[in-house]
């Protein structure tokens, strides 16, 4: 599967998506002027990704800034991560947040209760 690496700008968060060094993880400040097409080619990777049947899937979001229509495009993220843990696949969300940002942590909060994802929440140091 080819990796996905989106570097940071100053409106999008860096990702990347490696199945072969199973590292995945979203990170920085998001607030695209097109939230839905930035988003689309990790939406689409996610779904490709599903194909191969993993055992598990851990991935990693640092945000600092989420936008309101990040805040949907990270939702539907998850919304097919739950389709993930539907199909046998453990999946696990570590949602990191910065010791003072209790919006990032409750958006995070947020997102745990509406999708019954498994989240690990770390305060970053």
């Amino acid at each position: 599967m080819k990796r996905l690496e989106l570097e940071s700008s100053v409106s999008t968060p860096h990702i990347l998506l490696d199945a072969d060094k199973k590292r995945f993880l979203m990170e920085g400040k998001s607030f695209p002027e097109d939230c839905k097409q930035f988003y689309q080619s990790t939406l689409d990777w996610l779904l490709e990704y599903k194909k191969q049947k993993p055992a598990s899937f851990k991935i990693k979001f640092n945000f600092v800034y989420l936008s309101s229509s990040s805040i949907i495009s990270v939702k539907q993220i998850l919304r097919i991560l739950m389709t993930y843990q539907s199909e046998g696949i453990d999946v696990e969300i570590h949602w990191h947040y910065d010791q003072d940002d209790d919006d990032i942590k409750k958006t995070g909060e947020d997102y745990r209760k509406i999708t019954n994802l498994k989240f690990l929440f770390k305060e970053n140091k």
